[in-house]
């Protein structure tokens, strides 16, 4: 029989911010072709699973940075989406996906110990944000019926990725991650900086900040940006308030 074509890799991104540096401990896509089965297209599920670990294959699809395997969370012919390994990682990383027992050439990514980005709504431009009752922010127009504005002194949560290490060491490959941020990232927003109340991990390779939203900013789509070590998360991203 005809062996299917080798994965090739054309591009290696923040999953969130896209920016091409990638970090440990942070969720990464990587676009190319041959990466999966034609038609094969899925997310990590529970049978994925080997007790708490999360899985490092899906149906036949891995990826490795610098030769340590990667978790993968998401797989298709055109796109693999995996959370890169905590260890330590700078510089040129070289990044592989295995697919059918074929590897890709070595793909080399720039990578640093942060690659900050918010995770944000389908593709942006607003930050995936809650009000503290867990319901959404955004314009009303984002999710009809769903999404809020955020209020000027309101407290939200805010989700982000690649903020690197933790007062807690990540536990490679566990599905639980824990650790706070020290010290805190400074959160503007509308260029005003605001209280960070908590800034730490709440699952893999997932941020969680608390935030007030400054009294002071006035009605409308405001600029958000989180700034740690030197490094700052996507310019373009939006959050709504409104008094």
């Amino acid at each position: 029989s005809k062996s299917a074509p080798a994965p090739a890799i054309s591009l290696v991104a923040n999953a969130e911010g896209e920016t091409p540096t990638i970090a440990p401990n942070t969720w990464v896509e990587i676009k190319g072709s041959n990466l999966a089965a034609p038609g094969d297209s899925r997310i990590w599920q529970g049978s994925d699973f080997v007790g708490n670990s999360m899985p490092t294959k899906l149906d036949g699809v891995s990826a490795t940075v610098n030769g340590k395997p990667a978790f993968v969370y998401y797989i298709s012919p055109l796109q693999v989406n995996i959370l890169t390994p905590p260890d330590a990682v700078s510089g040129p990383a070289t990044v592989e996906v295995t697919y059918n027992g074929a590897t890709s050439a070595a793909f080399t990514a720039q990578a640093q110990s942060l690659s900050p980005s918010f995770f944000v709504f389908n593709g942006g431009p607003y930050v995936a944000a809650t009000h503290l009752n867990g319901s959404l922010i955004g314009p009303a127009t984002l999710y009809p019926g769903a999404s809020t504005s955020a209020k000027p002194g309101e407290t939200i949560v805010l989700y982000a990725n690649g903020f690197g290490s933790t007062s807690t060491p990540v536990v490679s490959g566990s599905s639980t991650q824990s650790g706070l941020l020290s010290p805190l990232p400074v959160i503007k927003i509308g260029g005003v900086t605001a209280a960070v109340q908590f800034a730490g991990l709440v699952a893999p390779g997932e941020f969680q900040f608390n935030v007030t939203i400054p009294g002071s900013l006035g009605n409308g789509d405001q600029t958000i940006t989180a700034t740690y070590g030197g490094v700052s998360t996507q310019s373009g991203a939006l959050i709504t308030i409104h008094n």
